[in-house]
């Protein structure tokens, strides 16, 4: 039988607690693999998230898409959540598992964040692939989500991997953010890492457009400023393989609060 009654699977998506409602067997497994590293406690009072219906009959990919789309749908749910009380951007993030300090890779969706976060985040702990929440204090609500890696025979299509089954493991402690950087992959391969500090008011051009809900923060540039100037800078990284980058992450790795 491909149906079964709802079940619900409680994920912890920036700092709020979110209900999956899965209806189809077959995608209830698949989203319980998926989103492992974020499954909580049940809460009576949890916003629900209704996963897309998968007719009858339908194949592997059709299964892949609803995961998708789920993804998609929890995100915006987790940011609807947090409007006004984090800053949120459009953002892979890594932290040292044992003194919380994080990196912010902050670029446009679909330009590689999920690929250095996979290359890089063996031995260091998975924040997110997709979204960086930080609030007043340089805390992050951490966002274990799915990784969505896309398929080199259907680049339309990604799946959604749980950090464990790719080998990577959530934060041990708080995370804190210790730095940004904003990624640019359009070098050749083979070129060296480009590394440029980033004036503070273009700092803030080049960040506004990668946040969620910024308008909705209390003065929000200045917040922005505030944020920027406490991890010393924004700086702009020039690559086009993902492996270069590790002397950036150890660096920002290596801080201390």
């Amino acid at each position: 039988m491909t149906h079964l009654s709802t079940e619900l699977l409680h994920v912890r998506a920036l700092g709020a607690t979110l209900a999956i409602e899965v209806e189809d067997v077959r995608l209830r497994s698949l989203a319980h693999r998926a989103w492992s590293a974020c499954l909580v406690s049940p809460a009576d009072d949890a916003p629900v998230v209704r996963a897309p219906s998968v007719p009858a009959g339908s194949g592997e990919p059709e299964l892949a898409a609803a995961l998708q789309e789920l993804t998609q749908l929890v995100t915006r749910r987790a940011i609807t959540a947090r409007v006004g009380e984090l800053t949120m951007f459009h953002a892979g993030a890594l932290c040292d598992r044992t003194s919380g300090a994080t990196i912010a890779l902050v670029a446009p969706g679909g330009t590689g964040k999920t690929t250095v976060v996979r290359t890089l985040g063996r031995g260091r702990g998975y924040v997110s692939d997709e979204t960086v929440g930080v609030d007043g204090d340089l805390g992050i609500e951490t966002y274990c989500k799915p990784l969505s890696v896309r398929r080199a025979d259907s680049p339309d299509l990604k799946d959604e991997m749980s950090p464990a089954d790719l080998g990577l493991h959530g934060p041990t402690v708080k995370p804190w953010l210790a730095g940004m950087v904003i990624l640019r992959r359009d070098l050749t391969s083979g070129a060296a890492v480009v590394v440029e500090h980033v004036a503070l008011l273009d700092a803030l051009v080049l960040l506004a457009p990668e946040t969620s809900a910024l308008a909705q923060l209390d003065k929000p540039l200045h917040r922005l400023a505030r944020l920027v100037e406490s991890v010393g800078g924004l700086r702009r990284v020039r690559y086009h393989d993902a492996i270069d980058l590790e002397p950036v992450v150890r660096d920002v790795l290596g801080r201390r609060r």
